[in-house]
């Protein structure tokens, strides 16, 4: 009886073991399919922005739980996209919008003397001012590779929380970069705002119904032809 309890409990362990080896097999297959698309995506962008800085592009599944004493992005050139960004991604415009902003970002490491040391101690001096200029530069490079920019709208809108000031803080408001994406579009890209693939989406319904006094500042600024630049909460 109790040789076949043991020989029971060996199958058990052996049904288990092969469970594990196909979910891990799995799990490796859908994290090399997640590095493809990545990297299908980002050297598309590359190529077609005749980018002729050289980085990599690496996948980790494991959430970025705390930011990084020193940003890799700026120091290795290797772009390192976290999995609970990737989770919250619903297209491929918005893994676009990621990829697209990280590749700017990057490409910063190469300004100035010394090997771009200057340039990647510019980003960290101006933290808030580059944070704008890469959201929009990003949204060109997105509309070069033939990607539809209002995703990096949802893209923003989904993946970074809203603080309650920027005041001391190193970056802006999400509802701020968000403001400053749509008049971007509006103003450089018209055309992708007045035929909306976005219009119906929840996510891009929910920046409207969030954005509704920012927007009216932009409009009015719009209608008077105003030079000030707005106070976006």
């Amino acid at each position: 009886m109790k040789k076949i309890f043991i020989i029971i409990f060996a199958l058990i362990l052996g049904m288990n073991s092969a469970l594990a080896y196909e979910l891990s097999n799995e799990e490796l297959l859908q994290n090399i399919s997640i590095q493809n698309l990545i990297d299908s995506i980002a050297y598309d962008m590359l190529n077609v922005a005749q980018i002729k800085q050289r980085m990599i592009f690496t996948y980790d599944k494991e959430s970025k739980k705390k930011l990084l004493k020193c940003n890799e992005s700026l120091t290795k050139r290797e772009i390192l996209i976290y999995g609970d960004a990737i989770q919250k991604i619903a297209d491929k415009n918005e893994l676009a919008a990621l990829i697209a902003r990280e590749i700017v970002k990057a490409d910063s490491s190469y300004w100035g003397y010394f090997k771009g040391y200057i340039g990647s101690a510019q980003v960290r001096f101006a933290p808030k001012k580059y944070e704008i200029y890469f959201d929009s530069a990003a949204v060109d490079l997105m509309v070069k590779a033939g990607y539809n920019p209002v995703g990096m709208i949802t893209f923003l809108h989904k993946v970074y929380p809203q603080r309650r000031t920027d005041f001391i803080s190193t970056s802006n408001l999400t509802s701020k970069r968000v403001m400053y994406v749509y008049e971007y579009i509006y103003k450089t890209y018209p055309e992708f705002l007045v035929n909306n693939a976005y219009r119906e989406n929840k996510y891009y319904q929910n920046f409207l119904l969030t954005s509704t006094a920012n927007r009216a500042k932009f409009y009015e600024k719009m209608r008077t032809h105003s030079d000030e630049k707005i106070k976006y909460e």
